[in-house]
């Protein structure tokens, strides 16, 4: 399992930090999902941005699952996440969007096989880990 934790819209820089952690763990899995939890969907990340995710989630280890946690109820906003992903993601990843974080732990778990409270705690360290 691989978590991006952005409670903002990641710069360039942050980006390729996360792409070559992505990367680094093509030595260690063949295949793995991906949860993206979104503090904020605008702006948008730039085309730069997601290039360089979509460049190393192809040169990575499979993405077989992605699920987004959003917190909207706007169609444009799932519109603009389904876009982004889109654009990261190979067509065969099976990609969900969520708002509520223990629904895609659970999901994800379920095609993973790992505890959603696993998943769920390694969110929450993130978030405490964020500068106030």
């Amino acid at each position: 399992m691989f978590i991006l934790y952005h409670p903002v819209t990641p710069s360039l820089d942050v980006a390729l930090r996360e792409a070559k952690a992505y990367l680094e763990m093509r030595r260690h899995f063949e295949s793995m999902v991906v949860l993206i939890w979104l503090g904020k969907m605008f702006p948008p990340p730039s085309a730069e941005v997601r290039a360089g995710f979509a460049a190393a989630f192809a040169a990575g280890p499979t993405v077989t699952a992605v699920a987004w946690i959003v917190d909207t109820e706007h169609s444009l906003g799932a519109s603009i996440v389904h876009s982004v992903s889109m654009q990261m993601f190979s067509s065969t990843a099976q990609v969900r969007l969520f708002r509520d974080p223990f629904d895609a732990a659970s999901w994800l778990s379920s095609i993973e096989g790992t505890d959603a409270e696993l998943i769920l705690d390694g969110l929450e360290a993130l978030d405490r880990a964020q500068p106030a």
